[in-house]
């Protein structure tokens, strides 16, 4: 089986750029292992408590895996909640064999969340970074028993305005999303790097970090099969916003994303019915480590979190 981040540089340095509370170390490093999930061995990040209030399950996006979320993860977990970060197909370390599609992630999400779930009766709150936004509410439509939905953005690619201002430039999105409609699975099998689709280097706005990210072959600069490409600018929505009354909904937005700009949030969030609420981080990028926007993503997601323990 494949090894874990242990020997992986990568991660490492990317603590470099996190401040020292939200940094992982030898005495703070989460617990990894492998989940089976329809034939594909899925990899955790576990960070246990000893009695924990609740439990989290945090998704990544396609710039990320799971690691790369210890700059959340960790205040989580010091603050009395256990954090689970996988690794989604075709990220981290991972392990899967066959065609890949968004509805692989959507399916692999909603297996993980029920095996927790079948363990213990402990409250589960679901966190969605960037494309795990979206990924962390259709989960939450097709699961049962959901306290909250935690995102930092919510980006619905059904919406071409919302695929032309995340594609690596507009005309991508005009050209490349009518084609792969238009030639369905023909070419499902071959890979691309998705920094070539989407506007990659805006997913922080760090230079050197997201130099870093974009080299790493477990995160940013994965190559990405069409089928995946395909099938998650067209994404399968079972539950329309209007309708979703499932859990309360928390929108953590970067108050200085230069990638996915809050208005293409807004495009869903503001048709949510269910109970909601809008908070922007202040200084924070995509991928928001930046004071003090860091810091209160932590207060917002605990009081949020707290309010419906």
């Amino acid at each position: 089986m494949t090894k874990g981040y242990q020997d992986d540089p990568t991660w490492r340095e990317t603590q470099k750029f996190l401040p020292e509370p939200n940094q992982l170390t030898n005495q703070n490093l989460p617990d990894e292992y492998y989940l089976n999930i329809h034939g594909m061995n899925i990899h955790i990040d576990h960070y246990r408590h000893e009695n924990p209030k609740a439990r989290l399950i945090l998704f990544h996006g396609v710039g990320g895996n799971g690691r790369l979320l210890s700059f959340i993860a960790l205040p989580l977990q010091r603050n009395g909640f256990e954090v689970l970060c996988p690794d989604l197909p075709l990220y981290g370390y991972s392990e899967y064999s066959g065609k890949i599609t968004y509805e692989t992630w959507v399916d692999c999400a909603t297996e993980i969340i029920k095996h927790y779930q079948d363990q213990d009766v402990l409250k589960t709150f679901l966190f969605g970074l960037s494309a795990g936004g979206l990924l962390a509410y259709q989960a939450a439509c097709k699961s049962g028993r959901i306290a909250g939905v935690l995102v930092t953005c919510i980006l619905d690619q059904r919406n071409m305005e919302v695929t032309k201002r995340t594609a690596k430039s507009p005309l991508v999105a005009t050209i490349g999303k009518p084609f792969m409609r238009r030639i369905g699975g023909i070419f499902d099998g071959i890979k691309l790097p998705l920094k070539m689709i989407v506007n990659m280097k805006a997913i922080t706005n760090n230079e050197k970090l997201a130099k870093l990210l974009m080299k790493d072959k477990k995160s940013s600069g994965v190559k990405a099969p069409i089928s995946f490409i395909r099938t998650m600018m067209t994404p399968e929505i079972t539950v329309e916003p209007e309708q979703f009354i499932s859990a309360p909904f928390l929108l953590v937005h970067p108050g200085d994303d230069r990638w996915t700009d809050i208005s293409l949030s807004r495009y869903f969030f503001d048709k949510l019915v269910c109970e909601k609420e809008l908070k922007l981080l202040e200084g924070a990028g995509h991928f928001p480590i930046e004071s003090p926007g860091l810091e209160q993503l932590e207060v917002y997601c605990l009081a949020f979190l707290h309010r419906n323990l």
